[in-house]
């Protein structure tokens, strides 16, 4: 498996969880505060955010891989 192959892998697994991590964050948050107050919270709120911390978090992983394995494969 070359260098990119690895780094696409290591960051679309990245922006995965962070998006899992975070949709499951917000949604219990939404939920409490629905619970204890009396306000309607928007549940679409959740993708709206989740996705672009995705997406940044996705290129974050895949930009810090490439480095990453750029320097390993140098020392090698």
């Amino acid at each position: 498996m070359s260098t990119m192959q690895r780094a696409t892998v290591i960051g679309l697994v990245s922006g995965v969880v962070c998006f899992v991590i975070l949709s499951v964050f917000l949604i219990v948050t939404l939920l409490i505060i629905h619970t204890t107050g009396r306000s309607h919270a928007d549940m679409l709120l959740t993708m709206k955010i989740a996705g672009p911390v995705a997406v940044v978090t996705a290129v974050a992983g895949f930009i810090i891989a490439v480095v990453r394995l750029k320097t390993i494969d140098k020392h090698l």
